[in-house]
C-alpha cells in the first residue's frame, strides 16, 4: 500500500492483492520503520459507524475508515477511487501500473492501466 501525504491531503493506493485482502478481512495495513526504532503504521479499515471517509492519527498510527456501504462497491467493481473533502482531502484508490518509468519497477500486482 502506498501512502502519500501532502499538506492536508492523505492518499492511499492499493494493489489488487491489498484490495482483495481489504474486501475479505475489512482491514489492510503497512508500516514504515525508521532507523531510530520508531515506526509509522497506516491502515485502511471498514467502518460500520462512519457515513463518509474519515482519517485519524494517534501515536504514530494513521487509520483511514471506509463506510461499509462504500467498501464493497469499491472493492468489487471497476470504481477506481473514493474521495472525501471534509476537513482534509482523503483519497483511496486502486493502484494502476505505471505507463512511464524504469521497466524493473513494474508492479505486476497493480491494476491494469486503462490508458495502456
Amino acid at each position: 500500500m502506498k501512502l502519500r501525504i501532502q499538506n492536508s491531503s492523505l492518499r492511499l493506493r492499493l494493489t489488487r492483492k491489498e484490495v482483495a485482502a481489504f474486501a475479505a478481512t475489512g482491514r489492510v495495513a503497512a508500516e514504515t520503520h525508521f532507523p531510530s526504532g520508531q515506526r509509522l503504521t497506516y491502515a485502511l479499515e471498514i467502518s460500520n459507524s462512519e457515513e463518509r471517509l474519515a482519517a485519524t492519527f494517534d501515536d504514530g498510527h494513521i487509520i483511514v475508515c471506509v463506510p461499509k456501504h462504500l467498501a464493497g462497491e469499491w472493492a468489487h467493481t471497476d470504481r477506481v477511487g473514493l474521495e472525501e473533502h471534509a476537513g482534509m482531502t482523503i483519497l483511496v484508490e486502486k493502484d494502476f501500473k505505471c505507463l512511464h518509468g524504469p521497466v524493473h519497477r513494474v508492479d505486476e500486482d497493480a491494476f491494469p492501466n486503462p490508458n495502456a
